[in-house]
Formats: structure tokens, sequence, C-alpha cells
């Protein structure tokens, strides 16, 4: 693949990166609300023009649009059979805003949920449908973050089952904008939808001899290392206490994934760290079963992958009870219980019936069956030889229970995330 060509600040995407674009915003994503609402096939281009089109009857100030996080990493990434691939969960969409006041963040909510409406099949009568039924049926995650160091707010669209979702993100100011170098970048991508209007063509096809100057950028310092950090699937990060949960799943699911530390002597001493911020942000074993939960529902059992799910699971204990230092004894062994009862939980056959996920609260010090414990180190040990695990297809089969929590609105806070 030939190298990105740098053109001062940014960095150009050849023509292999330009497609990996367009084939991720011209891909469309099925939402499949779980009442009797009509299904939705949006694909993120269609969605951001209409969004954009409706901000700027709305007088609100738009500065560009970039493509975000880990679907920017896939398209600028060298495909390279003998390194693990690079996946998405999600197509996070960063619209620059200008904000006045508060209730521009209202605004904004508003045009987004009324721009689903162009998406609803023409055979569906949309004269009742409300912005807040908009909200109920189709927002998978709705965030508004106001402070003095940070004003955004965050609206993803998707459904329990969906293994990507859409997350368009409105960002006035933000203090950390990353966590790991190699979910660095950003996409700018409005010379991509300049382009789209310059032909009579929707989509507008492209080939080797046509196609947008794409800009691309990483928020960490060096594009460069970055770069080379993303094309060699290595983990670095800075500050980590500075991250919501101090990166420590996203750093356990690296490694699970592949990625290999760029430097093993900082990254110890980065995971103290990364473990005291986490323990800030979930402080109780309640928040961090529910936290961790809908982290390996979505990111592996939602996908069939039980197996990575219990080895970032086996790493994230590894971690806790290592490095941990920042906690009692008694208050990491809560963690630790916590951490293998899900893991209990994932080990579950699929033809023995539990409860689902929200009444496991009550039982998250409860011992597991399917799990044996070393009672010296604490350490998980498989089961013994007479015994195997299950295979992937008996996994629990997390798509047949509900996972939503208690819905409600959007309210102020330093650091409050609201799950549907």
């Amino acid at each position: 693949m030939d190298a990105p060509v740098e053109t001062g600040t940014g960095h150009s995407l050849n023509y292999s990166q330009v497609k990996k674009l367009y084939n991720v915003l011209c891909t469309p994503v099925e939402i499949h609300p779980p009442n009797n609402f009509p299904s939705l096939s949006i694909t993120p281009a269609s969605l951001v023009k209409v969004v954009r089109q409706r901000l700027l009857m709305k007088q609100v100030k738009l500065k560009d649009i970039r493509l975000n996080g880990s679907a920017a990493s896939f398209c600028l990434s060298e495909d390279n059979k003998d390194l693990p691939q690079i996946q998405f969960n999600d197509i996070d969409l960063i619209f620059g805003v200008t904000i006045d006041c508060e209730d521009d963040f209202h605004v904004i909510k508003e045009e987004v949920l009324r721009s689903l409406l162009e998406f609803i099949p023409s055979d569906v009568s949309k004269t009742n449908i409300s912005c807040p039924l908009l909200e109920e049926t189709y927002v998978r995650t709705m965030v508004l973050v106001s402070n003095s160091q940070n004003q955004w707010s965050l609206i993803s669209l998707g459904d329990q089952s969906n293994n990507i979702s859409i997350e368009l993100k409105f960002v006035h100011n933000i203090k950390r904008r990353y966590e790991f170098t190699v979910d660095s970048f950003q996409i700018v991508l409005d010379s991509y939808f300049n382009f789209g209007q310059c032909t009579d063509q929707s989509p507008v096809s492209i080939s080797q001899s046509f196609f947008p100057s794409v800009q691309a950028m990483s928020v960490y310092h060096d594009f460069k290392e970055a770069l080379n950090h993303l094309n060699n699937r290595l983990i670095h990060t800075e500050a980590p206490e500075e991250i919501r949960g101090g990166g420590l799943l996203k750093y356990c699911s690296l490694h699970v994934n592949g990625f290999l530390p760029a430097d093993r002597d900082t990254m110890n001493r980065l995971e103290p760290y990364m473990c005291s911020r986490f323990f800030i942000d979930f402080p109780t074993s309640a928040i961090q079963f529910e936290k961790l939960w809908k982290y390996v529902t979505s990111r592996f059992l939602q996908k069939g992958e039980g197996r990575r799910c219990v080895d970032f699971l086996d790493m994230l204990y590894n971690v806790v009870s290592n490095r941990a230092k920042c906690l009692m004894g008694s208050e990491r062994q809560k963690t630790i219980t916590v951490i293998m009862h899900i893991r209990s939980m994932v080990f579950i056959p699929v033809n023995i019936p539990f409860l689902p996920p929200h009444v496991h609260h009550s039982l998250v010090s409860q011992p597991s069956s399917r799990v044996c414990y070393n009672s010296t180190a604490h350490r998980p040990m498989r089961s013994p030889r007479n015994s195997p695990p299950p295979t992937v297809s008996g996994y629990y089969a997390v798509q047949s229970y509900d996972v939503k929590t208690v819905s409600g609105h959007w309210r102020n806070s330093q650091s409050l995330t609201q799950v549907r």
C-alpha cells in the first residue's frame, strides 16, 4: 500500500485508504427496534448529510465533521495477513460545533432525532412520531458533558443486538481526545462530502483516477509514531489517569486482539494509573459489574466470541490483581469477585437457564460452579480435563435477553453517561 502523503500538518489519504473510507460511510447500518416500530437502514454518509443540513438551517455553527477512533484507524491501517485485523464496533462521527449556551445542545438533539424521520420507510405514517418516541426506539446511548474543560454531547444510534452503532458526537471542547495512539486518528470529511456534491451520482463512485483528497491527522502529538503503532499493532498511551475509566478495559481488549506493548516497562508503570482511574469512575461492585457486563456484551458476546471474552476477563483479572495497588486487599478482592462472576456467567451453557444480567447485582459475591480457584494465588484455572469448557457455540446467548437499563433524560454532569 502506498504511504500517506504528508501535506503540512495533515496527511492525505491514498486511494486504498479512501476506498476503505467510502465503504465505511456508504455501507448501511441496520437498526432493529425491539417493539413494532420499523427497522431503519442508514448509511453514515446519508445521515451526516441530513444532520448537517438541519443544523445549518437552525444556524448551529459547524466547524468541520470528522471520522474518529477505531473506524478511522481501520481506514488508515495497512492490511497485513501476518498481523491482527483492525476492527471497529462503532462509527464515531465528530461534529465540531460552537456552543454559545447549553440550550444549543438541546437544539442539536432535537434535530438529530428529527433527522431519523428521513429514514423511516415511506409506507409508514410519520404524523404521530414524536422526538421522545424516536429517542426511546432508536437511540442506544445519550451523554451530555458540560463543565469548564469539556463541552460535548453524544447520541449513539443502534439496537441492543447490533454489532455496529453510529455515534454522533458534537464537540465544542474536550480535554482528552484519545485513549491509545492506535485510536487517536481523525479523518476530516468535509472535502469528501464536497466531492460528492460535484457529481450527480449518489453515492459517488470513486476510482483510482477519480477520488477526493481527504486529510487525516492524529490528536496524539506525533502522527508518524501513532501510524507506526497502528500498522505494527503496538499499545502506547500517555497519562491514562486523564482517561475516563483509565483506558483499562480498552487496554485489556487490545491485548486480547493481538496488540503488544510498544514498551513493556512503560506500560507496566502506567497500569497502576489505569486501575486507579477506573476505580475512581466505577467505585462500587454494582457499578463495576454493570460497566463490565455492558463492555463484554457489546465487544464479545453479541459476536459469539465467548473464548475471547474469557481471555479478556483473564487479562483484566491479572492486571487488577497485580497492579491495583491503590486499593486495600479487601476492596481489590471485591473487584476480582465481580470479574470472576462474569467469567462464570460466560461459561454457563445455553441450555441452563439463569436470571437476566440486571438481577445479578445481588449475586456478585457467589462463587462459580464452573471456574476453579487456586486458594493461594486466587488465579483462575480451567475446569478439570474430564469437564472441558463448552465450545463457542455453547456460550451464553446474550441476544436472547433484554439488557437495557433504566432510561431517563439528559442531565448535566462532569462525567455522566446514560445508557439506554
